[in-house]
């Protein structure tokens, strides 16, 4: 990437609101240092399927990186909640893309495991209203 696409990519997330919803508590804080490292602000978290659903409720993002399996559980139900607020999903997940819902192939997905690369062209396509599958 040449130094006038970093320059466009950090104006693109700098202050984006993203919130992290991740059952494992040291990939929730790779992705809150890999958020601060874009210029993000991180915007709330959560752990569980039903802390993702209250979080969905009020929060103010402009984007979701979200698990799809919170501790066993499918976050889909928090994924329709994000997107009926205009919220962007962007699912972070080990599974195999073609077994997404229907529901969730509009959603940028980021396989895991991932890196800062990964997780910056997730966000930045996310944003821009595009939804790749990400590897």
């Amino acid at each position: 990437m040449s130094t006038s696409e970093d320059a466009i990519c950090n104006s693109l997330l700098r202050g984006k609101r993203i919130a992290v919803v991740e059952d494992e508590p040291p990939i929730g804080m790779i992705l809150g240092i890999m958020l601060d490292e874009l210029g993000c602000v991180q915007a709330g978290s959560a752990r569980t399927l039903r802390e993702a659903m209250i979080l969905s409720q009020g929060i103010d993002a402009d984007a979701v990186l979200l698990d799809y399996r919170l501790k066993g559980e499918l976050s889909e139900p928090a994924a329709q909640r994000f997107l009926a607020r205009g919220i962007k999903v962007i699912l972070t997940t080990g599974a195999d893309t073609r077994d997404l819902p229907e529901t969730l192939k509009a959603c940028s997905v980021i396989q895991k495991p991932f890196g800062l690369d990964t997780v910056e062209q997730g966000l930045i396509e996310a944003l821009r209203e595009t939804s790749p599958f990400l590897n």
